[in-house]
């Protein structure tokens, strides 16, 4: 019987000796995402892993964070219409980053929540708001915000471009694990028109709650056809550069 490799990183929180976690304070970053459809042709397991891997690659970059094993469930009810998706009730989200960012807090350490998940945000500023009425503050970013100029740079219209297992993810998988990418599967064309516009970078005032099969048949948001590989190593080294400098930010900020 073989052994499998299994080497975690030490940038990983769970890498550390318990005494060592105690000694010093430390930026703790709790990567956020969920199990949902991606369309046709991406993994279930996108926004979790994309989440995590830009953390990492942050972490590296910034050389003073650790990065707590990820949450692999959000808040995906508006996409079980379609199989494979798992989904947390918001209260029961909220409640489990209330509970890792508390135990955190516990031993010194200030949590960063970074996040994969546009259903994800609305509970995430729930969260921080019950944590700073108990006199913890928290931090969290949506990788995905910091990266919507260098979108607009790579996709043509990239307004329509981008959205949900669109160009912007589908890149980013097929320059991380090109594998998990069924390309023959790949929808053509956009996002039927649709109010308010539910694209990733759409700014209109007015929000509604919607189930991804009213909005397309395909449970894509966006043209994941434009995607290519070198966009996605573009648009993660950018995710991880600036998540870097947000780390530090957070660690000057923090007394």
């Amino acid at each position: 019987m073989t052994g499998v490799s299994f080497d975690p990183g030490s940038a990983r929180y769970a890498w550390q000796p318990s005494p060592r976690l105690g000694d010093a304070p430390a930026l703790v970053v709790l990567p956020v995402g969920a199990t949902e459809q991606h369309g046709p042709h991406l993994p279930v397991g996108v926004d979790s892993w994309l989440a995590e891997a830009v953390a990492l690659r942050a972490a590296a970059i910034d050389g003073a964070t650790l990065v707590a094993g990820a949450l692999p469930y959000g808040c995906s009810a508006h996409h079980t219409g379609f199989p494979g998706t798992v989904t947390l009730r918001p209260r029961v989200f909220i409640d489990v980053v209330l509970d890792v960012c508390r135990s955190l807090h516990r031993d010194g350490h200030t949590s960063v929540v970074v996040n994969g998940h546009g259903g994800n945000r609305g509970p995430l500023q729930v969260a921080l708001a019950e944590l700073l009425a108990e006199g913890i503050t928290a931090w969290a970013v949506s990788y995905f915000e910091l990266v919507g100029d260098v979108a607009a740079e790579l996709f043509p219209d990239p307004a329509t471009a981008t959205g949900h297992a669109c160009a912007l993810e589908t890149s980013l998988i097929l320059h991380l694990w090109p594998a998990a990418v069924d390309r023959s599967a790949v929808p053509p064309g956009g996002t039927p028109p649709s109010w308010p516009d539910p694209h990733l970078y759409a700014t209109g005032a007015v929000q509604v709650a919607r189930r991804f099969e009213a909005i397309n048949p395909t449970g894509v948001i966006g043209r994941p056809s434009d995607a290519d590989a070198e966009a996605g190593r573009r648009l993660f080294e950018a995710a991880a550069d600036r998540l870097a400098d947000v780390y530090a930010r957070i660690r000057k900020a923090t007394p």
